[in-house]
């Protein structure tokens, strides 16, 4: 009976020895080579990540390039006639409408001067742009007084009721489809000029059109997106409870 237990020992001793010399000469290494493979592997994902990003900003550069450059081209044709401003934006392209050109001193309502200017711009902005249009409306820092404040307490309203006003012309008279529109009220406080003398006080009072580079097609706005990703963990979250709490 000794002699069996004896045995079986040996027996344990032998398999645990065999054990440790197959760990330390084979699976150890092989393990050791996985890890290393993972390393390379995240590595690697990480730089194929970092070049398709810069491939994607090359190719959102080159289109919104020549997308400023179209636009651009098309509104020279009456910039000089007109006498507004174009330049490049970040986002796009932006066009500077002198206030006097579309309204009356302390009026919100298009003048008799500015419809046809708005007419001309309408026109272009429909055919050769499919971007989204923001239409910013800019005072000086003229205090609204008289009669008029009753109807603008401040240059806030008055700038958005302006920029409201160039909105529905766009859509309503020229065609621009609403969902391309956008209204910004900006008041006084986004001068490109010290308001310390009248030239400057003139070039203040103003309608900034920015026109976007569109969107490529299924492109999600990024907001969206997140608030999409954002509903998504939480609902995993509730689910992950919910499975939890039933054991």
């Amino acid at each position: 009976m000794r002699f069996f237990v004896y045995f079986l020992l040996f027996i344990v001793i032998v398999l645990g020895g065999y054990g440790t010399f197959f760990y330390i000469t084979e699976f150890k290494p092989l393990d050791f080579k996985i890890e290393s493979l993972k390393r390379e592997n995240r590595t690697l994902t990480k730089l194929v990540t970092k070049l398709k990003s810069e491939v994607e900003k090359k190719r959102d550069f080159d289109t919104q390039d020549t997308y400023k450059r179209s636009i651009i081209e098309e509104l020279s044709k009456i910039s000089t006639d007109e006498s507004f401003e174009i330049r490049r934006a970040k986002k796009g392209v932006e066009i500077s409408l002198p206030g006097l050109k579309l309204f009356n001193p302390g009026e919100e309502k298009l003048s008799s001067e500015g419809l046809p200017l708005l007419s001309k711009l309408g026109k272009i902005l429909k055919n050769a742009t499919s971007g989204e249009i923001k239409i910013e409306g800019h005072t000086d820092d003229t205090k609204i007084s008289g009669d008029l404040l009753k109807q603008f307490p401040t240059n806030w309203e008055l700038s958005a009721a302006r920029a409201v006003n160039v909105v529905r012309y766009l859509q309503e008279e020229v065609g621009i489809k609403p969902d391309r529109l956008a209204v910004v009220a900006y008041g006084e406080y986004r001068p490109i000029f010290p308001n310390d003398k009248e030239e400057h006080r003139r070039k203040n009072r103003r309608i900034v059109l920015v026109i976007e580079t569109p969107k490529e097609e299924g492109e999600v706005n990024p907001q969206i997106e997140k608030e999409s990703e954002k509903e998504e963990v939480e609902g995993k979250g509730e689910e992950v409870k919910t499975d939890s709490s039933s054991f």
